[in-house]
């Protein structure tokens, strides 16, 4: 191979300073574009945390309205002139109407309440159980009683129904 010439040489020098600094500036443009996606993400992430806080927002003004309203009507109840008056029987009717009221409020909100039968199995996931003991085998982990109603919105348990389980127990056994 021949000896490059001063002019070759110079040629390839001129060449590759070109070539790096076309290097520099592409590498400067991919900089700027992941700095320009970077503030993109971090634009929706922004808008996206103001839309959840804002539906979260427009969800409890919503529930706390209903409990507003059922207050008033409390409210109205206890300061009426029927009120000293009042049966027995019409404050257990008023009482059951604000039951009512709170349960539709419940289910306005796609929140169904449940209760498990006696004899039906435990489950953990849905129950929350104080046990008793029992020396029937076939009893073992089933429910005695509904102590207390459970919560859930879909599949998600809000709060777990308090119950009594048996638990099998042989005679004898400490």
């Amino acid at each position: 191979m021949d000896k490059l010439n001063e002019q070759e040489m110079d040629e390839l020098t001129r060449i590759l300073l070109n070539t790096e600094e076309q290097c520099q500036m592409v590498d400067q443009m991919i900089k700027k574009q992941i700095d320009v996606k970077d503030q993109m993400i971090d634009k929706l992430h922004k808008e996206l945390e103001y839309y959840k806080q804002e539906s979260a927002d427009r969800f409890i003004e919503q529930v706390m309205k209903a409990i507003i309203k059922v207050r008033k009507d409390m409210k109205r109840q206890i300061y009426s002139e029927q009120w000293e008056g009042m049966s027995k029987e019409d404050i257990k009717r008023e009482y059951i109407y604000i039951y009512e009221d709170l349960l539709d409020l419940l289910e306005q909100q796609n929140i169904d309440v449940y209760e498990t039968r006696e004899g039906d199995m435990f489950d953990a996931a849905i129950h929350q159980a104080k046990t008793e003991l029992t020396n029937e085998i076939e009893n073992d982990k089933k429910i005695k009683q509904s102590v207390e109603e459970g919560y859930k919105k879909g599949e998600k348990i809000l709060i777990p129904e308090k119950v009594v389980v048996y638990k099998y127990k042989e005679k004898g056994e400490n």
